[in-house]
């Protein structure tokens, strides 16, 4: 153990896991002296590499004086045990993992921070970023940025769920989190973050979630091999097997709780479902050909059906105008009848009685 911090406890503990991966690390450290927010103590854990190479890239940086502790384990012991480590050597109010080949926006910490003192919350994720990078001749290029998980913009159960939706860099918490739900396990060799995950989101508190600008950046290196690869990509099945151990563990917990009886049909529904689509689908590639001639063959024919329609339209609406027109005439005609009456019944009210009469008795011809 080395440079032990001076004054007062610093507020944020930052646990970097790091094994024979110098360039990384190096990016690392300087990241974290990057940040605006400065109150910060950093512990190091090596797990299983040189420790002279890991001495002497934290002594390469100046800004860690009295700011660094290193722990050095002569064999690897996984990643949640490095984890747990730098947790119990520090005594900080908020924790925060950064491995070694990831990066933050300046002010993570600032922001992170600030929100977790405005309120109640027990963490809070940020939106992610993932960064596509390779490393040749000793160098770090980028070759791609996107969004990680962009439809996503809470930390919730439902989500985690599904998958891991808050790596380790994108997430800072209380300390006071390991008091509730324990330690990271160490028994997974990975996907340990992301059990971590489900049990934070099962506990009684909030966590919060910082949308919008990606705070955390999540590096990735598709091609790259042995220590300079990515747990997520190089050990892909060892995370499918660690994935399937903990779904399988709660499965376990559950059924015992609360019987087989939904989950054995719900799964046959959903399967049931799947077979269906999966018999639909079948049924639409087959023979594509002579199904592309029936659907062009029955388009051309409600086009055909179509042009008929609108000419059988086109003759109905002149015939209604016309018969509008007839009727328009013998309307007006039958109103021209309907006031010479009426004005004849009011002349003849007004003559005297008898009057008229010795002209023409009989009466005008309407």
């Amino acid at each position: 153990m080395s440079g032990a911090g001076t004054g007062g406890v610093p507020a944020v503990a930052v646990v970097m896991r790091t094994r024979d991966r110098p360039l990384l690390l190096r990016r690392a450290l300087a990241d974290v002296c990057a940040q605006t927010f400065a109150d910060w103590h950093v512990v190091v854990v090596d797990d299983g590499g040189d420790p002279a190479v890991v001495d002497d890239v934290v002594g390469g940086c100046g800004d860690l004086a009295g700011r660094v502790t290193v722990l050095h384990n002569a064999t690897s012991r996984g990643m949640e045990a490095a984890s747990n480590q730098g947790v119990r050597a520090s005594s900080s109010e908020f924790l925060a993992v950064h491995d070694d080949d990831d990066t933050w926006h300046p002010e993570f910490l600032a922001r992170t921070v600030a929100h977790l003192r405005a309120g109640n919350d027990i963490g809070v994720a940020t939106r992610t970023e993932i960064v596509w990078e390779r490393i040749e001749d000793g160098r770090i290029e980028e070759v791609g940025r996107e969004v990680f998980a962009p439809d996503v913009h809470s930390f919730s159960l439902a989500e985690l769920l599904r998958t891991n939706r808050a790596v380790p860099i994108s997430l800072l918490y209380r300390r006071a989190v390991h008091d509730e739900i324990g330690p990271f396990r160490e028994d997974l060799p990975v996907v340990g973050d992301w059990e971590f995950n489900l049990r934070l989101a099962q506990s009684e508190h909030r966590v919060g979630f910082l949308d919008g600008e990606p705070l955390a950046f999540w590096h990735q290196r598709r091609e790259a091999e042995g220590t300079l690869a990515n747990s997520v990509i190089a050990a892909a099945q060892e995370h499918r097997a660690a994935d399937l151990r903990v779904r399988e563990e709660a499965l376990r917990a559950y059924v015992r709780q609360h019987g087989a009886g939904g989950l054995l049909y719900l799964t046959g529904y959903v399967q049931t479902e799947i077979d269906h689509l999966h018999n639909l689908f079948r049924d639409t590639r087959g023979d594509a050909g002579s199904r592309h001639d029936e659907v062009l063959a029955r388009l051309a024919e409600l086009g055909a059906t179509q042009a008929e329609i609108a000419t059988r339209v086109d003759h109905v609406v002149r015939r209604l105008e016309d018969r509008l027109g007839t009727l328009e005439a013998a309307v007006s005609d039958a109103s021209l009848v309907s006031l010479a009456r009426r004005r004849y019944r009011r002349w003849k009210a007004r003559l005297p009685a008898g009057a008229g009469r010795r002209r023409d008795p009989r009466p005008p011809v309407v």
